[in-house]
Order: C-alpha cells, then structure tokens, then sequence
C-alpha cells in the first residue's frame, strides 16, 4: 500500500520558483525512490488535473 502525506507548497521571495514539501512519513517509507538534491522531471497533467514527479532515466 502507498504511503500518504500532506504536503505543501512553498514560495521563497518573489521567486516564481515553487518547492514541494513532502512529509517524513512518506520520505521516510523505504520505498520512497528519490535521493536528496536528486534531479526529477515534472509533468503537469491537466486533465487529470495532478502534477507527476518521476525519476529521470
């Protein structure tokens, strides 16, 4: 079963650049697949209206 968490969204300064906070209960899970200061690719899917955050191959 997936690991849930509530996360956030953060802004610093007037920036347009956004960080994802994501919650130690799910960073922690040892099924979580990023490392720290790893690159990932973002996808914004409008339908579906999510944003997707996969590992770069």
């Amino acid at each position: 079963m997936s690991k849930i968490g509530v996360g956030k969204i953060i802004q610093m300064g007037a920036a347009k650049t956004r960080y994802l906070s994501i919650p130690s209960q799910v960073a922690g899970d040892d099924r979580f697949p990023f490392e720290t200061g790893e690159e990932v690719k973002i996808t914004i899917d409008e339908k579906q209206k999510r944003v997707i955050v996969e590992m770069i191959e």
